[in-house]
């Protein structure tokens, strides 16, 4: 009897063994394994932007009006035109003149104006397109914007009054994606009352020609850090609040360890980590560490 129960011990024992480690074993083999991409961390330079609307304008206009009183007799030019200074644009007669046509008159340009262009550039502002039209005494005919005067005007809040100043370099971003450097000409000393918003007029660097009017986006650097650590915006990772930040750093056996890290300076593309002093050779998920547990095996996509 005694053996009998001693023999059904040993069977209870061995067969719990076999189960804890079938258990371990089936752990083993169903705990998932993550694919993600890493990139190794990286040290360089990093700055934070701000962004402004801008559009473009051509500030230098030169107005063509009508010197004397009288009837267009003559259109020499359409909207848009391209024009050189002195260029004929438009022909008037006064009164008189035109109540002596037909007329034996000696002298065949009394009474007669050629209204020729101030500047060069574009014709813009065209009031009077067709002849026969009467005008009066410095009637506006048209506008002629110099196209070499372009500036992209920017209102700025007061308090970032000091990222935008005279010689400062800005990058001005295109709706069709494409970038153009730009230097701040001058900042009008003058704040609008109601937006408190300062305009600054920045010379795009480009033979480009843009039109007026054209909406764009105009980027400042402000404070930059020098050879720090960084990372894509896709490795740094948050709690709901924003309150704690972390990054998962791949150790020995492709194990990811979640790093609590303190963040600095950010753009579009990329974060500081100011702090803890990381290892250059560190390796950081980039992508794949969202919802990622603490100690998690991964394994690297190719």
């Amino acid at each position: 009897m005694k053996r009998t129960i001693i023999l059904f011990i040993s069977a209870c024992l061995l067969q719990s063994l076999y189960s804890c480690k079938g258990r371990t074993q089936e752990a083993q083999v169903k705990m998932p394994v993550v694919t993600v991409k890493v990139s190794p961390l990286t040290k360089g330079d990093i700055g934070n932007e701000v962004s402004f609307n801008g559009t473009s304008v051509y500030l230098m206009r030169n107005a063509v009006v009508s010197p004397i009183a009288g009837y267009i007799t003559k259109v020499d030019v359409r909207y848009g035109d391209e024009v050189s200074k002195g260029r004929p644009l438009f022909e008037i007669q006064t009164k008189e003149r035109k109540a002596l046509q037909g007329g034996n008159e000696q002298n065949a340009d009394f009474g007669t104006v050629v209204v020729n262009a101030p500047a060069e550039g574009f014709i813009n502002d065209l009031t009077v397109s067709e002849p026969g039209i009467y005008v009066a005494e410095g009637s506006q005919l048209c506008s002629v914007l110099n196209n070499r005067d372009l500036m992209i005007k920017v209102n700025v809040p007061f308090e970032y009054h000091s990222y935008v100043r005279a010689g400062e370099k800005c990058r001005i971003c295109l709706s069709d994606n494409s970038v153009i450097d730009g230097t701040v000409s001058r900042v009008l000393p003058l704040v609008d009352e109601a937006s408190q918003t300062q305009t600054a007029l920045i010379k795009p660097e480009t033979g480009r020609s843009l039109p007026e009017k054209l909406n764009m986006i105009v980027k400042f650097t402000g404070k930059k850090h020098l050879q720090t650590f960084l990372v894509s915006k896709s490795s740094l990772m948050t709690d709901e609040t924003q309150s704690q930040f972390w990054v998962m750093r791949v150790e020995s056996g492709n194990r990811a360890i979640k790093v609590p890290v303190d963040r600095g300076i950010e753009n579009d593309s990329i974060v500081e980590i100011s702090s803890p002093a990381l290892n250059i050779d560190d390796r950081i998920i980039k992508d794949g560490a969202y919802g990622l547990p603490d100690s998690s095996i991964i394994e690297t996509a190719k």
